[in-house]
């Protein structure tokens, strides 16, 4: 990996069934296997909910909005919850953008799943 390479940071806390990931970094086409690593080995806990916090990317394209939409459909297919952070910058724009926001669960930036 050179300087220039993307870099994923993913931190992972666990309380009361809830399982939350929080990226920091990019989130692209280069780091895309370890973020669906690290939501795959979380989904496979089956916790009651899963968050994503997307709120520190850096940068976020397409690849993040796929990753989410297939963690959604597996928490759907196990009766489980997913739950996203998008914060306020160039993230949320892009799900506001795609019109997909509304149809997933947004926390704000340090709200607690409920």
């Amino acid at each position: 990996m050179t300087e220039d390479a993307a870099v994923l940071r993913v931190a992972r806390t666990s309380r009361d069934g809830r399982l939350e990931l929080a990226l920091s970094g990019e989130l692209d086409n280069d780091t895309l296997p370890t973020a669906q690593d690290e939501v795959s080995a979380a989904e496979a806990e089956a916790p009651a909910v899963l968050v994503l916090d997307l709120a520190a990317l850096e940068y976020v394209d397409s690849c993040g909005v796929r990753l989410v939409l297939l963690a959604q459909g597996v928490a759907d297919d196990e009766n489980r919850r997913l739950a996203v952070r998008l914060g306020h910058g160039q993230t949320r724009r892009m799900f506001d953008m795609l019109g997909i926001t509304d149809r997933l669960e947004v926390l704000d930036r340090e709200e607690p799943p409920s």
